[in-house]
């Protein structure tokens, strides 16, 4: 028996429905639609270069790719054994069939045989191609499309359930030789054994341009990405720049500006991370001492702002953020995973500074996952307003905060490592404010943050604190950890501060209404007695002594970095918010041991 999706009209439509899904690079695999015996069976896949950060329209033939899925089988069906079902059209090769060990046959077009047999799970996760590139196997340019399916019990003909439209890996030709379309060559100028391509400043680029790893790129100036303008994301300019990609930046307030129109897909990997710098760097740099060299990353989204009209003004770039009266709060200016951000941060006043990321009225259809800010001159990251969410962020040696939320920020936070340990830099792991013209504006910047590690040193900057919440900010905290030291005799480790911050949080410590909030957490003993307060109606001291299984004590972070959790710290028991966001792990703080360190390999230590 032949199954359905071979039908010419099937494949077609799949097709469509795989490049519709594919599009939008999400951070979770794209769902696709369900034929056969069970329609309540659900499935979802593919392609990626970072083991499931971001899925692609489009991978790069230079790097090791995988496509994959995740068969949720009807009710019914988990707990019976049946097989799995692979079945791979290669370009105009032909259908194959995948076998048990991984062994890909020519399909008859009839035989359904499993690559696995198993008792069925109620989510079962399929490899279908591991680490492809496609330069070494002669596919470069050729489109994979796969089908996977399930059976029940020994008549698979009539049991199967499988994907009616293919997922797919598309994958790009050989890059080209000359530089991409958008930049222009330095004649005979190469920067690690590549040569050197340059983007366009001043004028905003209005149509996609791809940044292939072949070349080193040099940004001298603002590169603008998209118009200053509310866009539909269908409508929206891309810049796509491929894992493995180095961008040099010269010594200037130069940045990359993402507008309201464009949109940044910069999907690194975990062997092969993006690599934003100061082009001082590609001769050698002082990586304790050096910051401030380039502007950094501009992202500006249409997502909603508590400012009077839902919109503000760019710092350090010419441009305009939020979605106004309107604001789309899904919408999506791209998506970053595995990319250093190293150097940055410019400074043109106190109130005019660009930050090595800012996230500005970003919204919820956009993928922030490991991501690394080494040495800002400003903040590291910086939340302004909007609904983004973020994984994976490592921050160190940042010459004002770590990480810092304004305008009614209301994103979700996971796996959080700050390192604030350099002589003389660093101010706090976390400044909080909901908006300092207007402190009750709504809506209020009340960001969900989980497994958060904050280290501190007594020789940061003597108004630096832990955490400084304030201009009525919010914040529901979890699982989170406060190590190192802080300067004494400053401000506190943990200092709120602004009436409007406590009464927004309860009038009085009986009746704190669960809106600043850090729960099932730990802070060093001497953090705990440093607790301050400023304008408060309640002192701080008591809202941490109000707070749910959070407590001081040994605080045993060790490994080869100084951030991953010992003994001590993982015998404290976990408690991950109830929400689809939030990866259910079993330990406090942002790396459980040495052992699982989701840092290593990627992340810069070169300061270390």
């Amino acid at each position: 028996m032949k199954l359905e999706l071979l039908k010419t009209s099937a494949i077609a439509t799949g097709v469509a429905l795989a490049m519709a899904a594919l599009g939008a690079q999400a951070a979770t695999q794209p769902g696709l639609s369900t034929a056969g015996a069970s329609s309540s069976a659900k499935f979802t896949g593919g392609a990626t270069v970072n083991g499931g950060a971001s899925y692609l329209a489009e991978v790069p033939a230079e790097v090791a790719a995988d496509l994959v899925a995740t068969i949720t089988p009807a009710a019914a069906d988990i707990g019976k054994e049946g097989g799995i079902v692979v079945i791979a059209e290669v370009g105009n090769l032909g259908f194959f069939i995948k076998l048990s060990g991984g062994i890909w046959v020519p399909w008859d077009g009839a035989s359904i045989l499993p690559t696995v047999t198993k008792t069925l799970a109620a989510a079962e996760s399929v490899s279908i191609l591991d680490d492809l590139v496609g330069n070494d196997t002669s596919l470069a340019g050729l489109t994979i499309k796969a089908y996977v399916g399930y059976y029940t019990g020994a008549n698979a003909a009539a049991t199967i359930t499988y994907t009616a439209a293919p997922m797919q890996m598309k994958i790009a030709a050989k890059a080209s030789t000359s530089c991409p379309v958008n930049t222009t060559a330095f004649a005979g100028q190469t920067v690690d054994g590549k040569p050197l391509c340059s983007l366009p400043t001043g004028e905003a680029l209005t149509t996609d341009t791809h940044l292939t790893n072949n070349f080193v790129y040099y940004i001298d100036g603002t590169v603008f990405i998209g118009e200053d303008a509310d866009t539909p994301i269908a409508d929206k300019v891309k810049l796509t720049i491929d894992a493995g990609t180095k961008i040099i930046v010269a010594e200037s307030a130069s940045a990359l500006a993402i507008n309201r129109g464009g949109m940044l897909f910069a999907n690194g990997s975990a062997t092969h991370p993006i690599i934003m710098t100061s082009e001082l760097d590609v001769e050698g740099i002082d990586a304790v001492n050096t910051r401030g060299k380039w502007g950094g990353i501009v992202m500006s989204g249409s997502a909603a702002l508590n400012t009077q009209d839902g919109t503000d003004a760019s710092e350090g770039v010419v441009s305009t953020y939020g979605g106004g009266a309107n604001p789309r709060n899904d919408d999506s200016s791209g998506a970053l995973t595995y990319v250093q951000i190293k150097y940055a941060g410019f400074a043109f006043s106190p109130t005019n500074e660009l930050n090595s990321l800012a996230l500005q009225g970003v919204g919820s259809g956009t993928v922030i996952d490991y991501i690394n800010v080494h040495n800002g001159a400003d903040d590291g990251v910086e939340f302004y307003g909007g609904t983004v969410d973020a994984k994976h962020l490592v921050v160190s040696g940042s010459d004002d905060d770590a990480v810092d939320w304004t305008h009614g920020y209301v994103g979700r936070l996971q796996h959080i490592l700050i390192d604030n340990t350099l002589s003389g830099a660093s101010d706090n792991c976390i400044e909080a404010d909901n908006l300092g013209a207007n402190p009750t504006a709504l809506p209020r910047s009340i960001p969900v943050v989980s497994n958060l590690t904050c280290i501190g040193s007594s020789e940061i900057k003597t108004s630096g604190h832990a955490f400084e919440l304030k201009a009525g900010t919010g914040m529901l905290m979890s699982n989170s950890i406060i190590g190192g030291t802080f300067p004494q005799g400053g401000e506190g480790c943990i200092r709120i501060a602004g009436e409007e911050t406590f009464l927004n949080s309860g009038s009085t410590i009986a009746t704190l209404n669960g809106t600043l909030v850090m729960r099932d957490s730990l802070v060093t003993t001497a953090c705990a007695a440093d607790l301050q307060e400023k304008d408060g109606v309640w002192t701080t001291a008591d809202w941490f002594g109000a707070q749910s299984n959070t407590s001081a004590g040994t605080v045993d972070l060790g490994g080869p970095f100084g951030w991953a959790n010992g003994s001590s710290i993982n015998a404290i028991p976990a408690n991950i918010p109830e929400d689809s966001f939030f990866d259910k792990v079993d330990y406090i703080g942002a790396v459980k041991d040495d052992s699982s360190d989701w840092t290593k390999g990627w992340v810069f230590t070169g300061y270390k």
